[in-house]
């Protein structure tokens, strides 16, 4: 497993989402894992609805947590708590199974995170700008000053003066590209 983590900002309705539902969605067509992250850092999301940003995430195949202040949600194909081998299990037919965790050999937020999904390729983080991780910013039709300080790279249809390379909404196996080169490797 490659296990590759890099992250995602911008604001609301510029397009995050999006983007990486298209990254996820070609990186699992080319037969790799991936497990994406969402910040609901208001704990205001409803969780795997049409339309919500974890059920688009999962219907694409790929493994979700969504993360907030006060509870994480986790959406697994497979992986630490998920998959037909826990569901099948008697642990589980007699809900004696412990959805936990060890976090014991964790001391980071990032690996406490990656420890959710077991084995990945890929890791796509939506938001959480705390984590220090390479970063990927969508501006679209503005630019948000405030985005640029932690941002590594952009993807965007309008003209970033910032330092960085620059892709287009749709350049997504150049993307795929960058990340390979620059992810942090969890």
């Amino acid at each position: 497993m490659k296990r590759l983590a890099v992250a995602f900002s911008g604001a609301s309705g510029s397009g995050k989402t999006t983007l990486i539902s298209k990254v996820a969605n070609e990186l699992i067509s080319r037969g790799f894992k991936v497990a994406i992250t969402k910040h609901d850092p208001g704990d205001k999301a409803k969780f795997d609805y049409p339309g919500k940003d974890s059920y688009i995430y999962s219907s694409i195949g790929a493994d979700v947590a969504v993360v907030s202040p006060n509870r994480t949600s986790i959406f697994l194909k497979s992986g630490l708590f998920g998959g037909s081998d826990r569901i099948n299990s008697q642990l589980h037919k007699d809900k004696n199974e412990k959805f936990e965790p060890n976090l014991d050999n964790f001391d980071s937020e990032l690996e406490i995170l990656a420890a959710y999904f077991g084995e990945f390729d890929y890791l796509l983080i939506e938001g959480l700008k705390s984590l220090k991780l390479p970063r990927i910013t969508i501006f679209r039709d503005e630019v948000i000053d405030d985005f640029i300080p932690f941002s590594d790279v952009f993807a965007t249809n309008v003209d970033v003066s910032a330092d960085g390379d620059k892709f287009g909404l749709d350049d997504i196996d150049d993307i795929i590209k960058w990340i390979d080169k620059n992810a942090k490797r969890v």
